[in-house]
């Protein structure tokens, strides 16, 4: 049977796991919720297929390791197995799981009703150009141009941004756009 172990200590231990991108996620009924407290150091984050990640810290016997747990309260439709159900990593031994990485984002990933900052990440993820000008952004996020500085500023379009390469240019009555500093966004993985 699959189990979360952490400092010797069964956090969860279940049969009816789901497995999405090589993490078996608990359902909530299996994990021992002692030992899970939410955590106030790591904040939320967010994915484009998934929704938004709340994290807890992992304690046993008084020692607690932060963010090592993470549900999705509310995860969007193609993700919705992982409902109720919460996912170990950060040292916490995942065994008997089995082998695989179970269910993935789906491609084409979809817009799937996604507007403001969280489509904002979608498009950096997904989009196939090397650039986009106020008039697409705004079409693909319902953003207003004079929105679009503080949604990119939103810490998990950073997170995108960073990770996926691209940047904000254009301001000062000079249209916005966003454009791809890394390798051919069509090829990103």
């Amino acid at each position: 049977m699959p189990q979360a172990i952490w400092h010797n200590a069964v956090i969860a231990e279940s049969d009816d796991i789901e497995m999405v991108e090589g993490n078996a996620y608990f359902p909530i009924a299996s994990v021992k919720m002692e030992h899970l407290h939410e955590s106030t150091a790591t904040v939320p984050t967010y994915c484009h297929w998934k929704g938004i990640d709340y994290y807890y810290d992992v304690s046993v016997d008084g020692d607690v390791n932060a963010g090592a747990a993470w549900t999705y309260r509310t995860p969007y439709t193609v993700s919705r197995v992982i409902t109720d159900h919460i996912a170990f990593w950060n040292g916490v031994e995942v065994l008997g799981a089995p082998a695989g990485t179970g269910l993935v984002e789906p491609l084409p990933s979809l817009r799937d009703g996604r507007i403001g900052w969280e489509a904002l990440c979608w498009l950096i993820r997904h989009g196939d150009q090397d650039a986009y000008a106020e008039e697409e952004i705004t079409a693909t996020t319902d953003l207003a141009p004079a929105e679009l500085p503080v949604a990119w500023a939103h810490n998990d379009v950073q997170r995108y941004a960073t990770r996926y390469e691209w940047a904000l240019e254009g301001s000062d009555g000079v249209p916005l756009l966003i454009v791809s500093t890394g390798p051919d966004p069509t090829k990103q993985s």
